[in-house]
């Protein structure tokens, strides 16, 4: 399973957003999202996979904690690695599920044994998701498209 994406827990998101803009900027790493709290950084025409998030040190339990995501290949490996965490110990902080992020974003979450935020990912993109509907759709429209246009041309007539 690779990596989907980490985020590191900051003091400051301006100054570290600062920061890694110009260490990663090698790279081609450019800001991708930025949200009050949040920034999303990532490769020209890629997706984000490197975030920041603003965590002051509070003395909150799990303020200053990292988040890692683990990308998996379906909605059933995403359960198969919440209940293995769960039987090795982890806490529940997510149970298996779709996520209002995006459309297509199926992920669970677990807190390992130090309260680090582990998620694992399954996310089916919109264009795989039109080319499973796609046929149901596009041949009955390419059918009538057709059948419009031959009517107009005088084929059958």
């Amino acid at each position: 399973m690779p990596l989907a994406h980490i985020s590191l827990p900051v003091s400051s998101l301006e100054e570290s957003t600062a920061f890694y803009q110009k260490l990663l900027a090698p790279l081609g790493y450019g800001i991708y999202l930025s949200l009050e709290n949040t920034v999303g950084m990532g490769p020209q025409y890629g997706n984000p996979d490197f975030w920041l998030h603003l965590c002051p040190k509070d003395g909150k339990e799990g303020a200053s904690k990292t988040h890692v995501a683990f990308a998996a290949s379906s909605q059933k490996q995403v359960h198969a690695f919440y209940e293995a965490g769960l039987k090795a110990g982890a806490k529940d902080n997510g149970k298996p599920g779709e996520r209002s992020y995006t459309k297509g974003y199926y992920a669970a979450y677990l807190l390992d044994l130090e309260g680090n935020n582990v998620e694992c990912l399954y996310y089916q993109p919109w264009w795989l998701t039109a080319m499973q509907y796609g046929p149901s759709v596009v041949v009955p429209l390419a059918a009538a498209g057709v059948a419009w246009w031959g009517g107009r041309a005088g084929w059958g007539m």
